[in-house]
């Protein structure tokens, strides 16, 4: 079998020469342009998504332009690939994105595992407690939600549903997770989103905050009695990686009138614990 003199053969890659292209990735130095207008067409479509985040309503190309803060011949552009790819639609004046968008989301819960792994011990949460349980992680400034066992009582006045983002400070997972941070990482959160009064319970002292950041650590479990909405209670605690990362959080949530704090503490804690050190078990083993 013959070739031609100008046909080229690919060689495996070097270990040295993976590491590099790696680096490059990471740098954005993929290529001698870096690929550049693909790079910034993928990242403007992404704000173009971003822009419906939060939005009751449709959007016209004239409001997306404004909180993305592009042209709007490249809003145009950018929406109409998504309404091609039924990933939005259209009424030729207003777009909206459809269900299709929550592929994007379930690529990456379908392609981790974990949260899967952990749902029947959620199911026995809430079959003991007969209260919602939820498990989220970190994504500054908020927690987000990517896995949740409703119960059939009314917990929240907001609707709570996977990929919901609640504000990291006023969140019992939130702020478990902010407590297994570096302090340098909080700092600079704190920084960048100063505390707030959802409700009149809610603390703002950053010196309260670190401290009750510091004995969530040190007990491993933290309560928000609260904070995030009048008349609702949550407890959180930790899930851990193989390697005993904190890298997600358990939540238990009930209204103040059929869970006082002390009863949260004495019986809510121990199943949910419970329900944790399970889950970190079975994980570990692999």
């Amino acid at each position: 079998m013959s070739t031609t003199p100008d046909a080229k053969v690919r060689r495996p890659r070097s270990r040295a020469q993976k590491q590099k292209a790696m680096e490059q990735l990471a740098n954005g130095s993929d290529t001698a342009d870096n690929d550049a207008l693909g790079v910034q067409a993928f990242e403007r479509g992404l704000a173009v998504i971003r822009a419906f985040v939060n939005q009751d309503r449709a959007l016209t190309i004239s409001d997306v332009a404004e909180i993305t803060q592009l042209s709007r011949a490249t809003v145009r552009r950018l929406l109409g690939s998504l309404v091609r790819l039924h990933y939005a639609r259209t009424d030729g004046q207003s777009f909206q994105l459809t269900p299709t968008i929550l592929e994007l989301g379930y690529a990456y819960l379908s392609s981790n595992q974990f949260w899967e792994r952990v749902q029947p011990y959620m199911h026995d949460v809430v079959r003991e407690l007969n209260e919602s349980c939820s498990l989220g992680i970190l994504e500054l400034p908020n927690v987000v939600y990517v896995a949740r066992v409703p119960a059939q009582r009314i917990v929240l006045n907001i609707a709570i549903n996977i990929g919901t983002k609640i504000p990291a400070s006023v969140s019992s997972m939130g702020r478990l997770l902010l407590a297994y941070q570096p302090r340098d990482v909080v700092l600079q959160y704190l920084e960048q989103h100063p505390l707030q009064a959802y409700t009149p319970r809610s603390v703002t002292d950053t010196q309260e905050f670190l401290e009750i950041l510091d004995r969530a650590q040190a007990d491993g479990w933290v309560l928000v009695d609260e904070e995030m909405e009048i008349g609702l209670r949550s407890i959180a605690v930790p899930l851990r990686n193989r390697r005993g990362d904190v890298i997600a959080a358990m939540n238990v949530g009930a209204p103040t009138s059929r869970a006082s704090v002390e009863h949260m503490v004495s019986r809510f804690l121990p199943v949910i614990r419970e329900a944790a050190n399970r889950a970190n078990h079975a994980l570990s083993l692999g």
